[in-house]
């Protein structure tokens, strides 16, 4: 979704994403963290059927998103429109972030895949990387972690809309999302499975 409206629509409107999506990292980072003694306590049953809705949840995500833009492009021809707005200046949009600000909420409240993966994430990297459990470091790791999505956000970003600014390659990017999509809901299919295979 980002980088299709970062080449769509322009560098802000995908980019606010990346930086209200990045916020959100620190802040669930930050909460599981703290909260990793309560977490790794929640039956496994309840992490399987959290990570279910998230990949549910993932399904449709990637048929609105992706799939259904694609089909529709495919019959409207707008690439010429999109070329255009892949030229844009890279100015500031607080329109843009102030629209973003309830997708990425919305998506985020709304999504149990989040949730599923930080049940399990914040209690790997608790017991296997903190050394010292105190806020002070709970909060450094979470920064870095937000700095670093943040980061490869915007060199994905820049690298998809340099590609883009070609108008013969501008192409290529619908052609890109989609095994990517499959490659991530491959990998959460094949995740979940295992987990109810060992529960089983």
């Amino acid at each position: 979704m980002m980088l299709n409206r970062a080449v769509g629509k322009g560098f802000w409107h995908g980019f606010t994403i990346a930086i209200l999506a990045s916020i959100a990292d620190f802040a669930l980072c930050e909460f599981f963290f703290i909260g990793t003694v309560s977490i790794g306590a929640i039956s496994p049953w309840v992490k399987i059927v959290l990570q279910i809705a998230g990949l549910s949840f993932l399904f449709y995500m990637g048929i609105k998103e992706i799939v259904l833009p694609f089909i529709k492009n495919k019959k409207n021809k707008t690439t010429e429109k999109k070329a255009n707005a892949v030229t844009e200046k890279l100015k500031f949009n607080k329109k843009s972030l102030l629209k973003n600000i309830v997708v990425v909420v919305s998506y985020y409240i709304s999504n149990p895949t989040y949730l599923a993966f930080w049940l399990s994430f914040s209690v790997v990297i608790n017991e296997k990387f903190i050394v010292q459990h105190d806020l002070l470091h709970y909060t450094l790791f979470s920064l870095f972690y937000a700095i670093g999505t943040l980061t490869c956000q915007y060199l994905a970003i820049i690298f998809v809309k340099k590609v883009a600014n070609n108008s013969k390659k501008i192409e290529i990017l619908k052609y890109i999302s989609i095994p990517l999509y499959s490659g991530t809901l491959i990998y959460f299919v094949y995740h979940v499975t295992q987990n109810i295979i060992q529960l089983i």
